[in-house]
Formats: C-alpha cells, structure tokens, sequence
C-alpha cells in the first residue's frame, strides 16, 4: 500500500475536516489530496519515475507535506534533508550519493544549487519553493493541473525514502525505510496513544527529521486530526499557539521543554494538552516533574532512531510511567539486550539494544558494509547501551556511538572534527559534548595549535566553520591546549577531555 493511500482515505472519508493549517491557510483534507495530485502531476512532468530520488530540502511549511507525498505518489523515494545544511560538505555528500534527479529546494537555500548539479549526473530539474513569498512558484506551477492522478500503489516492502543519519566515523550514511514500516509505525503510534480526529497537533520541530515525520505529520494523518505547521519555533509563538488553538497533542524535545518552563510567563498560559511526549535526547527528571506541576501532563518519554522509522519504544497515557526510562517496546517490536557476543542479557544486566519489527530499515543506502554491521540475523544493533527491567521497562545507560545530542539534534564529532582539521593552524582537534541546561549538550571543541605561540580565539573558528557546518553543529566552546590527552598508541583521549568538562 503507498503511503499517500492514508490522505486519499481521509479525503474520501472526511472531505471537509481541516488536515493542516499555518498562519495563513487552512486546507482541508479534500484540498491537500488535490495539491498533492497536482504536485504529482508537476513532478511527473519533470520526468520523476519509479525509483528516483528527489532530494527535499524545504522548512516547515504545507509546500513540504505536498512534495513529500507527490513523491510518494510518483513511486520515488524522498531525500528530506536539513534546510540549514550547506553545500561545502553536507549536501555535496547526499547528492553524490543518492543521485537525486529532482531537486526540490527552499528559495533561502538555492546557494546549493550548483552542488547539486556538480555532484548528481541523473539530476534532470531544480524546484525553487519560497513558501513566505505570495508569489509561491510552486503553487504557481501546479495550479492549471489535474487534481486527480493513479493512485501509484506500491509494494509495502519498497523504500519509501532515505534519510541521512551520520556515523561516528566516515560519511553520512542513507537509512532506508520502507512504506509498510513507516505506515505501521505511525498507526501504531496513534493507537498507543489513542489519538483521533478529535486531535490538534501543533509541528514545531524540523519535517525533515524522523520524530517530526512519522510521529507528529503522519500520525495525526492517520488519525484523521489537524496540525498546525510551525516554520520557525518560537517560544512566545508556541506558548500562545499552544493556547489559542487549544493544542491536544505536542512533540517536545527535552531543550523546548526547558525552554518552555523557563518563559516568564509560562504559568499564565491555559493549556489543553492530551498528549505531550519527548524522546530524542535524556530527560532529566527534574524537567518531568517541574512540566507536569506546570502544565498539568505528564510527558510520555519514548526511544527511538532513524533506523527503526523511528520509535521502538514509549510509555502508555494509562500506564506506569518510570522517571528515567524510555518505556516498553511498542507492539509488534521487539526489544533485546545483548552483550559483546550477541548473547541476551537477563533483567538489569547492561548490553547493547537490538531491535527488530517492520519499522525497522532495510539497510543503508548502497553501503552493504554498514548495513551487514548493523543489521545481523534481521537484529539491528542501535549502539545504545541500555538494561531492562522485570516489567519489560527499558533504560538507555551510555551511547555506545560517539555522538552529541543538542536539542535533540545528533551531531557527530568526526563531521566538526575533519572541518576544524582543515584550518592552517590547527594540529589536533577532539570534539565531545558539554552539558547545557537548555540544549541538553552542545558542542564542545579542544585543539592544539602547530605553532604554540599562535593563539584561535572562538569567533576565528566559528566564522572558519560556518561556510562548512550548518549552525547547530558549530561548536559553542572551544579550548585550546598544549596538547590533547592521549593513550600509549596515540589515540585521542575523550574520557579525559569529558573530565576537563565536568571540572571546567
């Protein structure tokens, strides 16, 4: 079943129930099936068939929705990427990679346009959105065409679309996630949560990203609910959307929650909320208790990854909530802890978590390396250290991969790393995270200079990193030393420079 049969059904359903809406239209679910017909229409003109790419690199807004599904439609598979990625290393890398032949791009970012057609030999178009402008030239393309197309049914098992998630080491790599695991992971979602058409969700997070998608869009798609497209967060708006459209149902990562509690007048506002969950990064639970003594809710924590479409795992409105855990499994995903040999590990023993179900990806993108590392006997091995309960409650202890988690965001030190090694004075650089009451962490760079006496000052390494990072990975701290802690082998000691951290 094609993943666009959700809006058709709705539509057919419900015709006149408002499905999205933002500042300045609302549409209902008859009139997002036809601009999402028509957008169809326009990208099979283009020459968008079967199996192609098309790299989606747009903000927050409706023009997303209707790309998104259009491609779907077409039987393509979507690229969606950060609108804030630049072409010197980011986008350079997505496109030589999945070879987009369609390149849907939001006006703010046509800067990396050029990169695109350097580095994607099957690249046939380039579609410029401004979805601030009354002058939408998407809108203006699409408005004389049909608003009825095939239906474009699909194999379950077929990539609906690669999303781009980077190692610890090496290139970004594309997961591959199929219709059936991102549809089952969004019905599955509104059924533990029993959302219904009753809902109104409120999208302040990035569209591009794997929570956002599948966990806010396209489970109150399924539900039949509306939502409230955001195009940049805003903490006053947010506050004053939260209480003027009587918002049900909310995804807030750990540093909006923060964000939240500390607005000045956060206990002036009347909020509606059914549901408020998080995931994406730890919550400390002081920021549990303080959100549910402020809003009345508790927040449902749940787990999740690119890989596995993405949730694994969630508390339940009506169940046991445990500060400190991601919950249980979902139903129909199951959940192992295994050590270094691949042995399930009993109750409270620590191990590494595995998953396996029909969200799960079907591997990386042309990468059968790391594909066969991280996927072994249809188990696919997270990274995450984490130890199960007697109730089936799961807790993630560690990260066994060397990432950073700002706001939800996972940064990867190798990335910052290899930029900051392009400086002329730069000899050693190490990046960790460093912990931060509202981000939850952020980037934290140690170097070493090939001249002692030459001294980098942050604002010369931020403006050396800006045309090469997008702005969430560009270190807020850096510190130079003489030389950076290191084993009898040569290898950087990270351990160390998080003690330097906690000390500082």
């Amino acid at each position: 079943m094609n993943l666009a049969s959700i809006i058709t059904q709705k539509a057919e359903e419900t015709p006149t129930k408002l499905a999205l809406e933002n500042e300045d239209v609302r549409i209902t679910y008859e009139q997002l099936e036809r601009t999402i017909n028509q957008t169809t229409h326009l990208f099979r003109q283009r020459g968008v068939v079967e199996g192609d790419r098309i790299l989606l690199q747009l903000g927050n807004s409706l023009e997303f929705v209707y790309c998104y599904f259009a491609a779907v439609k077409c039987g393509a598979i979507i690229v969606p990427i950060n609108p804030t990625y630049t072409a010197a290393a980011e986008i350079t890398h997505i496109a030589f990679d999945s070879q987009p032949v369609l390149f849907v791009v939001d006006a703010a970012a046509s800067e990396n346009v050029q990169a695109v057609r350097e580095n994607s030999d099957n690249l046939i178009d380039v579609i410029l959105v401004d979805a601030q402008s009354s002058d939408n030239a998407l809108l203006r393309a699409i408005q004389s065409l049909p608003t009825h197309c095939d239906p474009g049914v699909v194999d379950d098992e077929r990539v609906c679309q690669i999303l781009y998630t980077s190692g610890t080491t090496g290139k970004p790599k594309g997961a591959m996630l199929t219709h059936k695991g991102l549809r089952t992971n969004a019905m599955t979602y509104k059924d533990i949560l029993h959302c219904s058409s009753d809902d109104y969700c409120l999208i302040s997070s990035p569209l591009y990203h794997a929570a956002s998608q599948t966990n806010c869009m396209l489970t109150m798609l399924v539900a039949g609910g509306t939502s409230y497209i955001l195009p940049k967060y805003s903490t006053d708006k947010v506050l004053t959307l939260l209480e003027d459209k009587k918002v049900t149902f909310y995804f807030i990562p750990p540093s909006v929650v923060a964000m939240l509690l500390n607005h000045p007048r956060i206990n002036e506002r009347t909020l509606y909320l059914r549901i408020a969950f998080t995931g994406s990064a730890p919550m400390p639970v002081e920021l549990l208790d303080r959100w549910k003594a402020v809003s009345g809710v508790e927040l449902i924590e749940g787990y999740g990854l690119t890989e596995c479409s993405p949730i694994v795992t969630s508390h339940r409105p009506e169940g046991k909530k445990k500060p400190g855990s991601i919950g249980t499994a979902l139903p129909r995903v199951s959940v192992v802890i295994r050590d270094n040999e691949g042995k399930e590990m009993p109750s409270y023993e620590k191990g590494e978590l595995t998953v396996k179900g029909p969200n799960v990806m079907k591997g990386y993108w042309k990468n059968e390396v790391a594909t066969a590392n991280t996927i072994r006997d249809v188990w696919l091995y997270t990274g995450d250290i984490a130890y199960q309960d007697d109730e089936g409650y799961l807790y993630i202890v560690d990260r066994k991969k060397d990432l950073v988690i700002r706001g939800g965001m996972n940064i990867y030190p190798r990335e910052i790393e290899e930029v900051l090694y392009t400086h002329p004075d730069i000899l050693e650089a190490s990046v960790i995270g460093s912990p931060d009451p509202i981000m939850g962490e952020v980037v934290h760079a140690y170097f070493s200079t090939k001249d002692s006496s030459v001294t980098l000052t942050t604002d010369m390494l931020q403006r050396h990193c800006r045309p090469m990072l997008a702005p969430y990975k560009i270190p807020a701290y850096f510190t130079q030393l003489d030389e950076l802690p290191k084993t009898t082998s040569g290898k950087i000691l990270k351990p160390a420079l998080r003690e330097l951290v906690t000390r500082k």
